[in-house]
């Protein structure tokens, strides 16, 4: 996740980042679910007439690809950004105009 002091643009990519993953591994789970048990996905697991080991185990599996996925994007995408850039974006916007100006 975004450093406290990260600038918009580096916590913009990471939710970017993070975003395009959890679409791609959601993806990636319905197919390989498809692939190993020659059914679809339930739709929706708290449907009743899903068995609850099926929802279970595609909740469980779905939520642990989505989660790891995210993180590992969002680690990525914040070092994508070269350090003295990342510095250099921060430090502009702790001298931007809506930053409010600190009194000495």
């Amino acid at each position: 996740m975004a450093e406290k002091g990260a600038s918009r643009s580096v916590r913009a990519l990471e939710q970017a980042a993070g975003m395009l993953a959890v679409l791609a591994a959601s993806k990636v789970v319905r197919v390989g679910w498809r692939r190993v048990t020659g059914a679809e996905p339930p739709a929706a697991p708290d449907d009743q007439q899903v068995p609850l080991g099926r929802a279970v185990v595609w909740t469980l599996l779905l939520g642990a690809a989505i989660t790891t996925a995210r993180m590992i994007a969002i680690r990525y995408a914040a070092n994508l950004l070269p350090r003295r850039q990342r510095e250099a974006l921060a430090a502009g916007q702790a001298h931007s105009p809506d930053t409010p100006a600190t009194s000495a």
